[in-house]
């Protein structure tokens, strides 16, 4: 797995990954994003200082997306290309990008996505709290 930071290059890709059905319903939002508001969106993430947009990468191409909102407290979100699910990536791909940040960070899953609460489990991240769906899982 190498990592790197996202282009805009890498724009419809994950336009595309955002927009999976599987990703879509476990999102906080589960609507479909047009193309023209997520491309807005990317344009200013990628120039944003307080977020950070991690791509990783296989010989076999485009593995998925680490995010990271730098606030009060760092917030990490994984997307995975769809067509990447199942091969046992994900685990390598977080583990990697958190590797890149200091401190505490946390995430908030939806309580019906086990594949990702157990992600975060593996990687060090205990449940602190939740509620309305969604659980807060805090590690360091």
């Amino acid at each position: 797995m190498r990592l790197r930071r996202a282009t805009e290059a890498d724009c419809v890709d994950l336009w595309r990954w955002r927009n999976d059905p599987v990703t879509r319903a476990m999102s906080r939002t589960s609507d479909e994003v047009d193309l023209a508001a997520h491309t807005a969106w990317f344009r200013g993430a990628l120039l944003n200082p307080s977020i950070t947009l991690l791509i990783g990468e296989t010989d076999d191409g485009k593995v998925g997306m680490v995010r990271f909102d730098h606030r009060d407290e760092t917030e990490v979100s994984i997307n995975l290309n769809p067509a990447f699910r199942g091969q046992g990536l994900s685990m390598a791909l977080l583990g990697q990008a958190l590797e890149s940040v200091a401190g505490a960070v946390f995430a908030e899953i939806k309580d019906e996505n086990a594949a990702s609460r157990r992600l975060f489990e593996r990687a060090g991240f205990r449940r602190i709290g939740g509620g309305q769906g969604l659980g807060r899982y805090r590690r360091g």
